[in-house]
């Protein structure tokens, strides 16, 4: 499981960008809302859907950089499993702001 989970992470980073330029590509409106837990966020369509991918994958390629340099790898899956964490949370926000977005419109 230790040599496959970066490749793992990588599929999650491709996705998560063919996501968030799909929506800007075909659905791009001139505001997007967000939805939160008590209250909405508008913001402009490229924060909205690529903001956290930006900072994902400046994380995930950092924590990449940090651990390949290191030899002792003792926190190996701990990093790991918080980038898998990291990517399927900015998946299903974008997922969820496009339905969001999406049941508004029409």
């Amino acid at each position: 499981m230790k040599k496959y989970t970066p490749y793992i992470v990588f599929s999650f980073m491709v996705i998560s960008w063919i996501i968030g330029i799909y929506y800007l590509t075909v659905f791009y409106t001139p505001t997007t809302v967000i939805p939160l837990f008590n209250n909405f966020y508008w913001t402009s369509t490229f924060t909205a859907m690529l903001g956290l991918t930006i900072a994902a994958t400046i994380i995930s390629l950092a924590a990449l950089l940090l651990l390949k340099f290191r030899k002792k790898m003792q926190r190996w899956y701990v990093i790991h499993g918080f980038g898998l964490f990291l990517w399927m949370l900015t998946i299903s926000s974008q997922l969820k702001i496009a339905a969001f977005n999406l049941g508004i419109c029409h």
